[in-house]
């Protein structure tokens, strides 16, 4: 009997942690991934529409390039930790921010 629930017991903690571990690849392949595709996106849509400068996609780009670096460091032990994630999003919401200002000010590749 003791070693049933000991079995048990140890196939839950197995199925917890890898629950974990999963979820943990979810955040990254699913939000975090997708928000990264999205600003691109809207980087390179601005530039085809003439809403940003080269100069100010090469900005933009290069922020992007600094939040996929600072990922690549905090992944270096294999997982990213709820508060990595957090300073992760915190830096992808300020980048939206920084598109949608140089998106919408008076500098455009198309001067008339």
């Amino acid at each position: 009997m003791k070693k049933g629930i000991l079995a048990v017991m140890c196939a839950v903690v197995l199925f917890g942690t890898v629950s974990i571990g999963y979820a943990d690849q979810r955040e990254w392949r699913g939000e975090i991934r997708t928000r990264i595709h999205e600003a691109k996106g809207r980087i390179e849509r601005g530039v085809e529409r003439g809403a940003l400068t080269k100069h100010e996609a090469q900005k933009l780009h290069g922020e992007l390039d600094g939040i996929l670096h600072k990922i690549d460091r905090m992944k270096d032990d294999g997982h990213l930790s709820s508060r990595e994630r957090e300073s992760i999003n915190r830096d992808l919401d300020r980048l939206n921010k920084h598109i949608t200002r140089e998106k919408s000010d008076d500098d455009t590749r198309h001067k008339r």
